[in-house]
């Protein structure tokens, strides 16, 4: 590739289907581009810590509701700071080495989104919301099991306060398929621009 990649950010709560929309473009995206989409993601940097999870306590620290709200607030926590911000730094230096680099990312707060743009600043970036029925995030949740319940809804409520994206897709009824075209058509318009 010549010049820098572009950097696509898949951005949602929790339980939105990032990652499984983000494995599919993987594999639909020589329709749009030579070479791969790397992933450099919430799940990428999050597997980096092994088999053994016992600072992820340390990334997310979820507190009581303020009172007037029912579901709890979230804050990265000083680990979570730190694999964030090495994180956006990671697709930075992908992208600016030519490579096309693929985000699953929660925008929950206004720190991160500040740390992104400064990370990402002078690069292409198609940014790509993801939001679905706050029920559906919550069935989604209770089938799971092991997240913590409320998590997903808190993230979508913070996501639309902090961020405005390229384009928001409801992943509510919409097949991966589906969201993988629009995807596709949004980055070629872009491309083509």
């Amino acid at each position: 590739m010549s010049g820098p990649g572009l950097v696509l950010v898949l951005d949602g709560p929790t339980m939105v289907g990032r990652s499984t929309t983000l494995h599919a473009l993987q594999r639909a995206w020589p329709r749009v581009r030579s070479g791969p989409l790397l992933e450099a993601g919430l799940d990428s940097a999050l597997a980096a810590f092994g088999p053994s999870a016992g600072r992820w306590a340390e990334l997310v620290l979820p507190s009581a509701p303020p009172p007037d709200a029912e579901h709890p607030r979230i804050t990265w926590g000083p680990l979570g700071r730190e694999l964030v911000a090495g994180m956006h730094r990671v697709a930075a230096a992908w992208a600016r080495a030519g490579m096309d680099v693929a985000m699953d990312h929660s925008l929950f707060n206004h720190a991160t989104v500040v740390d992104l743009e400064v990370a990402l600043e002078g690069l292409e970036v198609v940014h790509v919301g993801l939001v679905c029925d706050p029920d559906v995030l919550d069935d989604r949740e209770r089938e799971v099991g092991s997240r913590t319940r409320g998590l997903a809804v808190a993230q979508l409520r913070a996501h639309r306060a902090e961020v405005r994206p390229d384009v928001v897709l409801d992943t509510t009824e919409a097949t991966t398929e589906e969201l993988v075209e629009v995807i596709l058509e949004e980055v070629a318009a872009r491309l083509q621009g």
